[in-house]
């Protein structure tokens, strides 16, 4: 099964954004570079590579606008065996590279409309330093149709089934890498709620999750670092607006255990 390992977000200030992941949930840096049109900052939750993508003002890259104009979860990365055969596959099940040619990653508009990327196995190498870390376990996409996307995840990358249900507004399909909950929402037609069009009106990452102790008290932290809350009063989990402008929930430990989820090691 190909794993997901790398999650990126662009954003307008990798200072700022990273500096609230670290206070908030204890992330670890672990590079920050400059490569082609933008600057990266490397950062972790022990298990997957957590990126903070800045682009250059002026850029005209494909990928800088893959995902939208503004502040948005810009792509995750699905490491794969033999990178060329896999580019090779994508391609032939409908997928677009947006990504310069003989650039790697291989950066792609995987079924449903969202930017992903194909890496090598080894390319993101990650370490805790021994601290405490909140966990990510979980990544959404939002998409118009969710039996036409995750069978192309099954397919391609042999991600696997665990759930699928209806709730409120939306009908969730719950996959899985083995490692973390990747789940595929689509939206009722007409609904009004906010965290519908939170990340977007189109197809988009919607947004990812992460593991907290105490969710009562992780929800006043994160109001008292100007975070927004977006999702419905005493709705769990709790999304909200982070430092960035993209969209991240707070969920208890053990939320997605029971869909097959690998459990944090503490």
């Amino acid at each position: 099964m190909s794993r997901i390992v790398h999650l990126s977000l662009k954003v307008d200030d990798i200072q700022k954004t990273g500096d609230f992941y670290k206070k908030l949930f204890n992330f670890q840096d672990c590079v920050t570079k400059k490569t082609r049109d933008h600057t990266s900052r490397h950062m972790t939750d022990g298990e997957i590579d957590f990126t903070l993508i800045q682009y250059d003002v002026g850029t005209t890259s494909a990928e800088s606008t893959a995902s939208g104009e503004g502040p948005c979860i810009h792509h995750f990365a699905v490491e794969v065996e033999d990178l060329e055969q896999s580019t090779i596959d994508i391609q032939a099940n409908g997928c677009v590279v947006v990504s310069d040619p003989g650039v790697i990653p291989v950066k792609f508009r995987a079924p449903g409309g969202t930017v992903a990327e194909l890496v090598e196995i080894g390319r993101y190498k990650t370490d805790s330093q021994g601290q405490k870390i909140s966990r990510i376990t979980h990544i959404s996409l939002k998409v118009e149709d969710i039996k036409a996307v995750g069978d192309f995840y099954i397919k391609l990358f042999d991600f696997r089934d665990t759930e699928t249900k209806k709730t409120r507004d939306h009908t969730s399909r719950h996959m899985t890498d083995g490692e973390i909950d990747f789940t595929l929402i689509q939206y009722d037609a007409g609904t009004t709620s906010a965290e519908s069009t939170a990340s977007g009106e189109g197809p988009c990452i919607h947004h990812f999750a992460l593991e907290v102790e105490d969710l009562e008290q992780s929800t006043t932290e994160i109001l008292a670092n100007g975070c927004e809350v977006i999702s419905d009063p005493g709705v769990i989990p709790v999304k909200f607006r982070a430092p960035g402008g993209t969209i991240a929930e707070l969920v208890e430990i053990g939320r997605y255990a029971q869909l097959g989820v690998k459990p944090a090691v503490r």
